[in-house]
């Protein structure tokens, strides 16, 4: 089936409470009926992109300075401008399919991704290395660890949403066996909270506290307050239950959780895996995520011994200014990672422990 918005849906406005009517409150059973999420890019728009890239190459500007003037398409734009309202108006994620990327260097690649993504947002710094464009590889981190990022192992990931507003992955090469991305839309398993348990939404609506996981901007604590829940505008936003809840528990100035703060955590995450869908990656495939009402995560996966052929995706956080109202303190947890002392850098690769 052909890619279809959503963009149209019914949306009334939003407060805490109460059931949320938001297009973005889709089923899992609805996206696996048929495949209207999915962009399939034609050649003419793979040309589109390979010409800007190659224009971008020419003028020898460096990953991090490609500005959205810079990667010029020809009527691909026009889509690109849709996908974006999409995400603020529709089911509040996107997967394009078919970037030619094995038939790209590692550099054209990135160039492309990065283009596309300058397109719908500001890139932003996802970790304490300043990294504006990301990577997704198991280096050896233990995910257990309270300073190490699920994205650096092979473990299997809660679900959450990064702190950014559009979260973009490229697929280069996948696993041996297992990673496939699960999301779910965060509006139904909210509605879906309210109707089962009002009493834990509510707990959910007060604040809780985040580890930083090591990665502290100056001025800052090594922790921050905010809800699960949170209503702005007529908007709602949610966090995910994920180890950053967690890990902020032991910290010096964080008091341990209740009972029913507890529950609530445990009810929201067995919630969500009642309302997952699994979807594969492939080389080639961007899938591009609203953080404030998608959540996402991933199996865990077996790697293909030889360094060369593991698993490997490029990672964008992007921040959309004219995107939806937040919170003051969601705004400050958005606007990326930037520590003293660290320049922002787009590496083409991290390494890898043999």
């Amino acid at each position: 089936m052909t890619y279809a918005p959503r963009a149209m849906r019914d949306r009334k406005p939003a407060a805490p409470m109460e059931p949320v009517v938001d297009p973005a409150g889709w089923l899992p059973e609805e996206l696996a009926a048929n495949e209207d999420w999915i962009y399939e890019l034609s050649g003419a728009e793979c040309d589109q992109v390979a010409d800007a890239v190659s224009e971008v190459e020419s003028l020898g500007l460096d990953i991090k300075d490609i500005r959205k003037s810079d990667f010029k398409l020809n009527g691909f734009q026009d889509d690109l401008a849709d996908i974006r309202d999409e995400f603020q108006n529709g089911r509040g994620f996107v997967l394009i399919r078919g970037l030619p990327v094995m038939e790209m260097t590692r550099a054209q690649s990135a160039i492309a991704f990065w283009g596309i993504g300058a397109h719908l947002g500001r890139a932003v710094s996802q970790n304490g290395q300043g990294h504006l464009l990301g990577h997704v590889k198991d280096v050896g981190g233990d995910y257990a660890d309270k300073n190490t990022r699920g994205y650096l192992s092979n473990a299997q990931m809660g679900f959450h949403a990064d702190r950014c507003d559009y979260v973009a992955l490229l697929c280069l090469q996948t696993s041996k066996s297992g990673g496939e991305s699960r999301i779910a839309s965060s509006v139904s398993l909210y509605n879906k909270m309210l109707a089962e348990r009002p009493d834990l939404v509510e707990e959910l609506c007060k604040d809780f506290y985040w580890s930083r996981i090591g990665e502290i901007p100056p001025g800052l604590g090594p922790f921050y307050l905010m809800p699960v829940f949170s209503f702005d505008d007529g908007h709602i936003c949610i966090r995910g239950v994920s180890t950053q809840i967690y890990k902020s528990q032991g910290m010096e100035g964080v008091p341990d959780y209740t009972d029913h703060q507890h529950e609530a955590l445990d009810y929201f995450k067995a919630t969500v895996e009642k309302l997952s869908f699994d979807m594969e990656f492939r080389p080639g495939v961007i899938q591009i995520l609203h953080n404030h009402v998608i959540l996402h995560s991933r199996r865990g996966f077996e790697d293909w011994p030889e360094l060369e052929k593991r698993r490997h995706l490029l990672r964008l956080w992007l921040r959309d200014e004219a995107g939806r109202p937040l919170m003051s303190e969601y705004k400050r947890a958005i606007s990326g990672i930037e520590l003293e002392g660290v320049e922002l850098n787009t590496p083409l690769d991290v390494p890898v422990p043999a």
